[in-house]
């Protein structure tokens, strides 16, 4: 690294050496030469997260790729992508034939970064202020097309929704030629500590890494010191420096700077020496720093630098003299002298801010009482009377005033303002704000409540609103219809997350909401008469149901019309009735911008894609959910976008696109906030490694994910793990398993929903000699299905019906019937598994026939992967002298490993044992030894070593 010039003319250094980053910059370089990259970089305030950006900003322009930066900040109104906008106008646009075109969407982008609009489309459209959905698509593609840049965005911990969510979308679906840094502080972070919202995993093909900066050691700072003071008092000076500021390099140089200036004084070079100070709040060095360079300002100077402490975020000229109270004449001077003392700082073109919070913490804990309420007073005055007034700071301002009369009002305007435009983060804030505090009048504290129930109710990270919800209903005190509305959002935030207290809350408020406010009462009992909670009957909620029509025609509200619809749309779909489904659907989709009416709209959508798959109907899903995935964008509907992503992984895995499925289901678990969704994506990872052979992963995943749950997702998990039973050869167990769900679809008498479910027991019961339990159960589901649309269960019924029959002709028949059907769904995997069986009832009478459809069914599962179902396969093959050999396998570690010995390996890093990896591939356990001392021996390493290595990887 370089070294700089010791002292500046002036007496302050001129630029610090960078020192101990050396690791840290290359790796930062290496990770940016990737085409695509998201490095997150992480460290406490003033620990030199900027420096060293700014040290490979440096070195990537020398190597022609742009560096666009951003910066957010603690204070802002709800102006969606505010940093990335603010980077996206350093941006040259390209010229010439270097200038790709752009489609019409990305003209949106023309009102917000000028400098772009020479390059951008011409809109077509009247002038129109664009939303979220139509400015995040032309931030994508103009970033696409700015070809190879980084994108480096500082201070996420204060992103406000809005940006944090364009982050996300764009950390993961990473524009080609994109390198993504993102600067935060772990301890500033939202309560869920997600850097980007939710918890984040880069998709494969994309570069980068976490990085996490620590404070210089004694031997660094004594280096940094060395280019300000030299060697010699640098030396004698370096551990008190170190001492002082504890290794952070913005106080040691705030340190040095004040040393600097010392030493530029004739006289004072002999004496120079670092006193102990106080540490109140702010790091002991850099509050004395801090204030010392704040007293050597004249006083106009100080006043300014107290504004702008006052003010919290950066701040154009005329706002801060004005609060500051700094004559005209003045005013310049003394914006200077913060300026040239590096007191403030210049971020943008005319706005100043402090270089760092803490410096600003320092001013501010500096300013007395008096003083700091009189601006905080005059701040709120003068932004009140700004052209478009930024609620959240009059707000936050009013707030520090100690005077709950004061704030109050204006923080419920400001959580209005958020609600209006659909800010949900900025508005929860507000809101949980509000309810604590103790002086809240009654009306405003139900309003708040209410909202704040609403808000968790779309979120997918609902827990803090939650808590304080159920704090609420249990006061004494409350107006019942009170109660009960706010009881209303609360139980559907718990009905969200599969809470069994979700339905009992629900009926509650419907008894609480009846008398009074019927139309909020008909939402509650439509809610919990949707359909999924096996508590209940299908007689009971379609009668609950009917009630729920009748208060909402009653009370004559548009909202809760649209909000029972959604809901009797899921009920609907559930019992197999599209018709009413569509009908309804069709209704909800007509012309409104009413936003509440537009998230019921979305929700249905989505309602009626998840139930149309879990009939089987997987092509009227998949155009569902992009329907539904469209809405939520433009809506931020935070909980259906993960519902339709979580969907959509299913569909993947139903209709065999299992090439990487694995990757992206591990990655949606660790991203996943809330448990429902993991259950749902735990279960799907369980159900691959069934078929992989992975079956101690899989038990372990479905035993947890079905102690959980009280809604469907109960019989999806009782079905994957009698399957596994299945699989590992015990029927008893099967039965046994699958006894509570069977029950429990009886009880509810949905049957169109069971998809796997009873083929999985009649397999079970006829593999354990109850063949008259299994009679009874076919007879059950096909009467449970009679005049529903359930092409799914319809192909179940006439495998089992094949199942059950003892004539080898009928049999076949029925099987290939529901084969065709499953194909027709198409769920491959599940008609590759009924080819199988169709061969092994043809072995005795048509062995010819048997080869043929078990090498077909073969085909499927190789290209799948399903490592247990090729095995048993080709063991079938083998016995009867049929077995087709496999290509020959690829080169692994500098080694030759054969498709069996690969298999055993995969198998071996899941932990698998002996015995488990011959019953998962259909060998003798001695066989199975054989295969594992030979991929050790040619892998050259032992079971352990692949066992940590695994967990270590997370595969």
């Amino acid at each position: 690294m370089a070294a700089t010039t010791s002292v500046r003319e002036h007496g302050r250094p001129a630029e610090f050496a960078f020192v101990g980053r050396t690791g840290e910059l290359s790796a930062l370089l290496e990770s940016l030469q990737r085409a695509s990259a998201v490095v997150l970089l992480e460290g406490e305030a003033g620990v030199g997260k900027s420096r060293l950006l700014e040290e490979a900003a440096g070195r990537i322009r020398n190597a022609g790729v742009a560096v666009l930066r951003g910066w957010c900040h603690p204070l802002r109104e709800p102006l969606p992508f505010g940093p990335v906008i603010d980077a996206l106008r350093q941006a040259r646009p390209p010229t010439g034939l270097d200038a790709p075109p752009l489609s019409p969407a990305s003209s949106w982008l023309a009102g917000h970064v000028p400098e772009l609009s020479a390059w951008l489309p011409v809109p077509n459209r009247d002038p129109a202020e664009p939303g979220r959905p139509q400015l995040t698509h032309a931030i994508h593609e103009v970033l696409s097309a700015l070809g190879p840049l980084v994108l480096a965005i500082e201070d996420v911990h204060w992103a406000d929704d809005a940006t944090r969510d364009l982050l996300l979308l764009l950390a993961r679906n990473t524009p080609p030629n994109l390198r993504l840094l993102l600067t935060y502080r772990r301890q500033d972070l939202p309560e869920d500590g997600n850097v980007l919202g939710a918890p984040y995993r880069r998709p494969v093909g994309v570069g980068g890494f976490d990085l996490s900066l620590s404070p210089l050691d004694e031997s660094e700072v004594t280096e940094l010191a060395a280019g300000v003071l030299g060697p010699t008092t640098a030396a004698g000076l370096g551990r008190q420096l170190y001492e002082r500021s504890a290794g952070l390099p913005l106080a040691a140089e705030e340190d040095l700077r004040v040393l600097a200036d010392r030493l530029a004084k004739p006289g004072d070079s002999a004496g120079v020496s670092v006193a102990v100070l106080e540490d109140i709040g702010v790091p002991r060095a850099l509050q004395e720093v801090i204030d010392s360079r704040v007293r050597t300002l004249p006083h106009p100077a100080v006043a300014v630098v107290q504004a702008a402490a006052v003010l919290a975020v950066p701040t154009g000229e005329e706002l801060l003299t004005r609060l500051a109270g700094v004559e005209q004449e003045q005013a310049e001077n003394a914006l200077e002298a913060a300026l040239s003392s590096s007191v403030l700082q210049e971020v943008a073109a005319d706005r100043y801010t402090f270089r760092h919070a803490l410096a600003r913490q320092a001013v501010y804990a500096r300013i007395l009482g008096p003083r700091r309420r009189r601006l905080h007073r005059q701040a709120i005055e003068v932004l009140s009377g700004s052209e478009a007034p930024p609620l959240v700071q009059i707000a936050y301002h009013a707030r520090r005033l100690g005077d709950p009369v004061a704030w109050i009002p204006r923080a419920k305007a400001a959580a209005e303002h958020a609600i209006a435009v659909g800010d949900d983060g900025i508005a929860a804030d507000l809101l949980q704000q509000l309810l604590r505090e103790a002086a809240l009048p009654a009306d405003t504290r139900t309003w708040a409540a209410v909202e704040l129930g609403g808000i968790a109710t779309r979120r997918a990270d609902p827990v803090a609103s939650i808590a304080m919800l159920r704090r609420i209903v249990a006061e004494v005190g409350l107006p019942t219809a009170v109660r009960g509305e706010i009881r209303l959002n609360l139980s559907r935030a718990l009905a969200n997350r599969d809470d069994p207290d979700g339905p009992t809350q629900m009926e509650t408020a419907v008894r609480e909401l009846e008398a009074e406010q019927p139309a909020q009462a008909a939402v509650a009992l439509a809610a919990v008469s949707m359909g999924e909670w096996l508590g209940r009957t299908r007689t009971q909620d379609l009668a609950d149901m009917e009630r729920a029509v009748e208060l909402a025609d009653r009370a004559g509200d548009p909202s809760a019309w649209a909000n029972v619809t959604a809901s009797r749309i899921c009920l609907m779909g559930l019992i197999g009735d599209p018709a009413s489904e569509a009908q309804l659907l069709e209704q909800l989709r007509g012309d409104s911008g009413d936003l509440d009416l537009l998230r019921q709209r979305c929700r249905a959508v989505y309602n009626a894609g998840e139930t149309s798959f879990q009939r089987g109907r997987d092509d009227r899903a998949s155009a569902l959910l992009s329907e539904a995935e469209a809405l939520a964008a433009q809506l931020n509907y935070q909980l259906v976008t993960q519902w339709c992503a979580v969907y959509r992984l299913h569909l993947d895995y139903a209709q065999g696109r299992w090439n990487g499925l694995a990757d992206k289901i591990d990655t949606m678990i660790h991203n996943a906030v809330e448990s429902t969704f993991r259950r749902h994506l735990i279960r799907l990872r369980a159900q691959m490694d069934t078929a992989r052979g992975r079956w101690s992963n899989a038990r372990h995943a479905l035993e947890i994910c079905q102690a959980d749950e009280l809604t469907s997702g109960f019989l999806r998990s009782s079905a994957a793990l009698v399957r596994l039973d299945l699989v590992e050869g015990d029927h008893a167990g099967a039965w046994r398993t699958v006894q509570p769900a069977v029950e429990a679809l009886r009880h509810k008498n949905i049957w169109v929903w069971a998809c796997d479910l009873v083929p999985a027991a009649v397999e079970a019961a006829l593999g354990a000699g109850h063949r008259t339990e299994a009679e009874e159960l076919v007879e059950e589901a096909e009467a449970g299905i009679a005049g529903f649309d359930a092409p799914g269960m319809e192909a179940d019924i006439l495998l089992c019906r094949g199942l059950l029959s003892t004539d080898t002709d009928e049999a076949v028949g029925l099987m290939s019937h529901a084969r065709l059907r499953y194909a027709a769904i198409p769920r491959p995997y599940t008609a590759a598994r009924t080819t199988e069986r169709i061969g092994q009832v043809l072995l005795e009478t048509d062995p010819a026939e048997a080869v043929r459809q078990l090498q077909s069914a073969l085909d499927t599962f190789i290209d799948l992967g399903a490592v247990t179902d090729t095995a048993r396969c080709q063991r079938a093959l083998r016995d009867i002298g049929q077995q087709r050999p496999l290509p020959r396998g690829r080169h692994s570690h500098g080694t030759d490993l054969s498709p069996r010995e690969q298999q055993v390996a995969e198998l071996l890093a899941a932990g698998a044992t002996n015995k488990s990896i011959a019953q998962a591939l259909s060998l003798s356990v001695r066989t199975a030894e054989h295969h594992v001392a030979r991929v050790l021996k040619k892998l050259d390493t032992s079971r352990e070593d692949m066992n940590t290595a695994t967990s270590h990887d997370g595969s």
